[in-house]
């Protein structure tokens, strides 16, 4: 006796088709919203360490804008105590402490820089992944986030 082979047909391959996209779809928001994640968790962990630099100098000079030396602080924290600077361009070989995955050193600056307060900001480049956003970290510890 011969027995038929049962074959799917076009209908039911193209419902499959639709279904694998739906669901491809959602995986692609999904994943653009834990990389916006990932982007703010990078920054402000960066901003935290740059706090803690900052505290510990205080502790030093009881001032947030100068150095033991009695020079001010550079905007860029560049002559951060405690803090490694990249010189030259960025390669797998030569990183400093404020590069990471989403943010490089240049991205970080510090404001009203007095002997009691500081700012520090990290604001994404045109034509980059993190253009328009920006995080705002105070001595107060409060961080204010936009275009996330």
């Amino acid at each position: 006796m011969k027995t038929q082979m049962r074959h799917f047909t076009l209908i039911e391959l193209m419902i499959v088709a639709i279904i694998v996209a739906i669901l491809a779809a959602v995986a692609v928001s999904l994943m653009r919203g834990n990389t916006k994640r990932a982007m703010a968790t990078e920054a402000q962990s960066t901003m935290g360490m740059i706090r803690t630099a900052l505290r510990a100098n205080y502790a030093e000079t009881n001032s947030y804008s100068l150095l033991p030396t009695g020079s001010s602080i550079a905007t860029d924290c560049s002559n951060l105590p405690g803090v490694k600077w990249r010189t030259g361009a960025r390669t797998d070989s030569n990183v400093g402490d404020l590069d990471g995955t989403y943010w490089d050193q240049g991205r970080y600056t510090l404001s009203n820089l007095t002997a009691t307060t500081y700012t520090i900001t990290v604001t994404g480049v045109a034509s980059t992944p993190q253009e328009g956003m920006g995080i705002i970290l105070t001595q107060s510890g409060a961080f204010v986030t936009s275009g996330f």
